[in-house]
């Protein structure tokens, strides 16, 4: 509680932004975010998160070819000190989501090389690769932080990695990025039983208690990549522009930055539950595996005049080689076997009325092997059947209000089995560098769909932001 109450009392503070000397240049921000869950079907509320967050971005100028940038963040969640009603599942989670873990506090720290031909960036960093609304297409360059699943800003969840990444221009408008990643981290979801915990990840924490309560176990092996070199990632990315169209051309090799659970056996069974499940040993592992991704992208703004006059079109594709692919029955995995898959997106940005800006896109999510051994392929979140095509729809609407002070967004995503999810969302700028958010997270659908698994898992979300 003492290190929110220190947090809070930093709002008040006036800060002199911007330059230290000729050389330094700095940004940062205070904010406190507070999730409160909503009980549609109880009409009541429940504290998820009280999150409280410092960030500082500096950067140090030596000349006018190199510089180096530093960027720490740090939050400290007081949720698990505000409440009192304490269960077990929100109690355990505070380890893992309670605070800055491990080495997560630095962001970013690079050293920038920039000259006429090629640029150099060595060092922890972002790399993005797609600019798809509420899903990530072709972003899959870096890991995910997904506590909150995907309903932070990009930018917030992305895992930053060590790496170097080099950009040689051979003419204007075109640059080949190529990319070297011997850091290695993981995709992570939020732990058992926290608000949007996968329903799969819920479903192997209870059967875990189960087989404990019966005299059965559960035996779960992470296998990660260790040797830094041998196991690197690389990519490679030319961007070019033709006229008023921009392309990419998009190569990546390595681990997955999720991992895949394997079923490695039964043993010392010891007799049988009631639904037919027995009492045993069971062995489980997780695992990351090699895979090939070849991507495309394209940009293209229409500025001749006529109807369609300030339409923008853009596009990501995406085929991905033997990625690991859950088959089983509804509910019930019972095999993990790689599979090819084509993922796309189109998107069609036009702004009306000078500034209501709306985004309308449609994706597929294509699985080449529909069956194995008899078995559907599973929807990996929650283990429902799932389709060998799957259809994505989104719509966001965004405009300005009070010269650009008040700033109100929507974000619809649907997709073809029913199941969806809205976020509406204003900022207000109350003074300078002082903004108020104000959020409202809906989902529907099918328990055993991406967007159904959370439907009682609606939030409210507030935040307070000091920029300087």
């Amino acid at each position: 509680m003492k290190r929110f109450l220190f947090l809070s009392l930093l709002f008040p503070i006036t800060v002199c932004a911007g330059e230290i000397g000729d050389n330094i240049e700095y940004v940062g921000y205070f904010k406190t975010e507070v999730w409160t869950k909503v009980y549609n079907d109880e009409s009541h509320f429940s504290l998820s998160s009280f999150k409280n967050t410092v960030d500082l971005a500096m950067e140090y100028t030596f000349n006018n070819e190199w510089a180096l940038f530093f960027h720490p963040r740090y939050f400290y969640d007081a949720a698990y000190d505000i409440r009192t009603d304490f269960n077990s599942n929100f109690d355990r989670n505070q380890e893992k989501m309670g605070n800055t873990q491990r080495t997560e506090w630095l962001r970013d720290c690079y050293l920038d090389y920039t000259s006429d031909n090629l640029d150099l960036r060595l060092g922890k960093q972002q790399v993005v690769w797609g600019q798809a609304d509420g899903v990530p297409f072709l972003d899959r360059v870096m890991p995910f932080e997904l506590t909150n699943i995907f309903l932070p800003d990009f930018a917030d969840i992305r895992i930053p990695l060590w790496m170097v990444k080099a950009e040689y221009s051979p003419w204007v408008n075109s640059t080949l990025q190529f990319l070297l990643i011997p850091d290695f981290e993981a995709s992570r979801a939020a732990p058992a039983h926290a608000p949007f915990a996968f329903s799969s990840l819920n479903a192997f924490d209870d059967f875990k208690t189960l087989m404990s309560s019966v005299g059965g176990n559960v035996v779960e092996t992470i296998y990660r990549p260790s040797k830094e070199f041998e196991n690197s990632r690389v990519g490679l990315r030319w961007r070019s522009m033709v006229g008023n169209l921009e392309y990419t051309l998009n190569w990546l090799y390595g681990y997955t930055t999720s991992a895949y659970t394997y079923s490695e056996g039964l043993t010392n069974i010891t007799g049988v539950l009631p639904n037919g499940t027995p009492i045993g040993t069971y062995a489980f592992s997780r695992r990351h595996k090699l895979v090939h991704l070849v991507g495309a992208s394209f940009n293209k703004a229409i500025v001749d005049p006529g109807l369609f006059e300030g339409l923008t079109l853009r596009g990501e594709f995406v085929y991905i080689h033997d990625e690991p692919t859950y088959y089983g029955t509804q509910g019930s995995r019972q095999a993990t076997e790689p599979s090819d898959k084509y993922n796309y997106v189109l998107g069609f940005d036009k702004t009306f009325l000078t500034d209501l800006m709306c985004s309308l896109q449609f994706g597929q999510m294509i699985t080449a092997r529909e069956k194995f051994n008899g078995y559907q392929v599973l929807n990996g979140m929650t283990y429902g059947v799932a389709d060998e095509v799957e259809n994505f729809l989104s719509l966001k609407i965004s405009k300005d209000f009070m010269h650009e002070r008040i700033k109100p967004e929507m974000l619809i995503v649907y997709n073809d089995d029913g199941d969806g999810r809205v976020t509406s969302k204003v900022k207000f700028e109350a003074q300078e560098n002082l903004w108020f958010t104000l959020a409202y997270h809906h989902f529907w659908g099918n328990p055993w769909t991406s967007n159904g698994q959370f439907r009682n898992d609606d939030h409210i979300v507030t935040e307070v932001k000091y920029t300087f």
